[in-house]
């Protein structure tokens, strides 16, 4: 079976970064293909597995969820299916410092008009991707890691788990699934030499873990994710996104994200993210 990874998402989102990321790991790369070559495309890679055994294949909104039936449809192929998203404001940001003109710009539409028919668009196909990740607040590197993980791993038939540590006084990020608010566990926030310390700190784990409620707290969290996590997998999913939440996203979130990880990591691929700590 090729492996064939469709990528598509709002402009901005990461698609150029994507497929960098799949060439480095010795996929062979096309970008922004048309609708009119897909199918001859689809057939050129099964002429040759050897020399197209991985595939990464990038195109537009407009054309994702036909380019996807039509490689079910082909056969032959281990798809992946990746949808790119983006929160408008973080897009905004993201032409401003780049000057880059949207692609639908060209045809007199404007930028923001652009960007939310876009938006809507994702929002309409989100259920048919196998894989959608909010790229919103990750760093090059954890969009990296995370392409990596989730997307290249299933290849392999991994099932990989992100943890993603986040503030609800930001927002909450999109491609998470379940959430866990730990608002109810002991702030550190709250003393004065523990403030302005992360949960990346020893004295923040150690005054978070040695409390009373947050191991109770951890014991129902794990005895509900030990029953969700093999469901998920046994339905063929390839991956989790868990979401924990504080308000600040600095101390308990972050916490409770790396120890789940960790504790995951002896049964699962398992990486985490700290949205409020890049």
């Amino acid at each position: 079976m090729i492996e064939l990874d469709i990528i598509t998402g709002i402009g901005g989102a990461g698609k150029s970064s994507a497929l960098y990321t799949f060439e480095e790991n010795g996929f062979y790369v096309t970008d922004n293909v048309p609708l009119e070559v897909v199918e001859k495309l689809f057939e050129t890679y099964k002429k040759d597995p050897k020399k197209y055994a991985k595939v990464a294949l990038s195109v537009s909104l407009d054309i994702a969820l036909k380019t996807y039936e039509l490689a079910k449809n082909c056969g032959g192929f281990n798809i992946n299916f990746i949808g790119l998203y983006c929160e408008k404001s973080e897009l905004l940001s993201r032409y401003r410092l780049s000057r880059r003109k949207h692609p639908k710009e060209a045809n007199g539409m404007p930028l923001e008009q652009a960007l939310d028919l876009e938006i809507k668009q994702i929002n309409d196909m989100r259920l048919s991707f196998t894989h959608f990740i909010d790229t919103s607040k990750l760093s090059k590197n954890d969009f990296r890691k995370k392409l990596i993980f989730v997307a290249l791993g299933s290849h392999q038939n991994d099932f990989v788990v992100t943890f993603v540590s986040f503030g609800y006084k930001k927002s909450v990020p999109q491609d998470v699934e379940t959430v866990f608010d730990v608002r109810l566990l002991p702030n550190p926030y709250w003393v004065p030499e523990l403030r302005d310390l992360t949960g990346l700190d020893e004295k923040i784990i150690r005054y978070v873990l040695d409390n009373d409620v947050t191991k109770e707290f951890l014991t129902k969290v794990i005895s509900y994710l030990d029953y969700y996590l093999p469901r998920l997998k046994e339905s063929e999913r390839t991956h989790a996104t868990i979401g924990v939440a504080c308000s600040g996203g600095q101390h308990r979130s972050v916490v409770i994200a790396e120890y789940l990880a960790k504790y995951y990591s002896k049964k699962y691929k398992t990486i985490v993210i700290h949205k409020e700590l890049l």
